[in-house]
């Protein structure tokens, strides 16, 4: 008896150990895991970039919207830094130059440590009915480009070279002050109109940019939009909606590729070019911001940027790139306020 005993009490005492060591490593991990935890602020362009990163990181919270939301946020004067949740800001380089600049003119300290390196890159393109845009070429001159377009946005077809059944050329930007990708193709519009991308604020007082630029916003906004962006309505509703519609490559190509009306559409790459450069921007004094540039700068991430339609160096690029588009050495954007600036110009001149 006094022997099987023993034998119980020993059982019971390993079994005892056993759950002590268990909780202890249980306890040692939920710390580590928390302290791994971070919240990734992701440009809606990105949302499905920043879903595959969510999906493989169980550590890792998502919150995709508008950048012009986000950088809204950042910059209000009843944001703080420490109560804040966010860790980092995955998003096109402007917004984030343009929250640090907001905070320097308010006396503040730059909300963001240095950013990564430029993880894949967008030119902002242009998607069109092809029978359309080959008539437009001839409007132009032989080459199609914003200049163009704003000049002559709801002309009739008929006198562009154009069907009757046409109607008037409507071309569409997305709304530069609601998002970025409006935002990047109403830079790039600009440039092409001022011929580069040195323009300042100041030169919108120039009558003709006026007169042309609200030819272009009042074109873009007289089309009622059912879908997200006006490249969703034009791949759904065809082209009795719209004519042209600006868009950034990584969202156009691959849906373009996978569109039933493939064959009669195209995309152009207008001179002269921007770009959309990803960056991602931790918060300053997070370590979980840190730990996110990690993250960011990994080859699965880089892997998961080129299957969702961004050009990443090393990596192949999805379908419906062209592989023979050199992208500039810069993003062919003003500065990051200037853009804002123009933003805000373009939203009166649609009204």
């Amino acid at each position: 008896m006094r022997r099987a005993l023993a034998v119980l009490a020993v059982v019971v005492l390993l079994a005892m150990a056993l759950f002590i060591r268990g909780r202890v490593q249980e306890t040692r991990q939920t710390a580590a895991d928390e302290k791994a935890k971070a919240t990734l602020y992701c440009a809606e362009e990105l949302k499905p970039v920043c879903d595959e990163l969510k999906a493989s990181d169980r550590n890792l919270t998502v919150v995709t919207e508008p950048a012009t939301a986000t950088l809204a946020k950042i910059t209000a004067p009843d944001f703080s830094r420490s109560t804040s949740t966010i860790d980092g800001w995955l998003a096109p380089q402007p917004f984030v130059d343009a929250a640090n600049e907001a905070r320097a003119r308010a006396g503040l300290d730059p909300l963001f440590t240095t950013p990564s390196r430029v993880l894949a890159r967008s030119p902002v393109v242009m998607v069109g009915w092809a029978d359309r845009l080959r008539a437009l070429a001839g409007a132009c001159g032989g080459q199609v480009s914003w200049k163009c377009l704003g000049e002559r946005a709801g002309a009739r077809w008929t006198d562009l070279g154009g069907q009757e059944q046409w109607g008037d050329l409507r071309p569409v930007v997305p709304a530069p002050a609601t998002s970025a990708t409006g935002q990047l193709t109403a830079g790039e519009a600009a440039a092409s109109y001022f011929g580069n991308s040195a323009f300042a604020s100041n030169d919108f007082a120039d009558r003709g940019f006026r007169e042309w630029m609200g030819r272009l916003a009042r074109a873009s906004s007289g089309v009622s939009l059912s879908k997200p962006t006006p490249l969703d309505q034009l791949l759904f509703a065809g082209p009795s909606s719209l004519d042209v519609a600006g868009a950034i490559e990584a969202q156009a190509g691959p849906s373009v590729a996978s569109s039933r009306d493939k064959d009669r559409l195209t995309i152009l790459y207008p001179a002269p070019m921007a770009t959309a450069d990803v960056v991602l921007a931790p918060i300053s004094g997070s370590e979980p911001g840190g730990r996110l540039r990690d993250v960011l700068e990994s080859e699965p991430s880089a892997r998961a940027l080129a299957q969702n339609g961004w050009r990443v160096n090393g990596q192949p690029l999805a379908a419906g790139l062209k592989p023979d588009v050199t992208l500039p050495d810069s993003s062919g954007l003003p500065r990051a306020g200037v853009l804002q600036a123009l933003a805000s110009a373009w939203q009166g001149a649609g009204q």
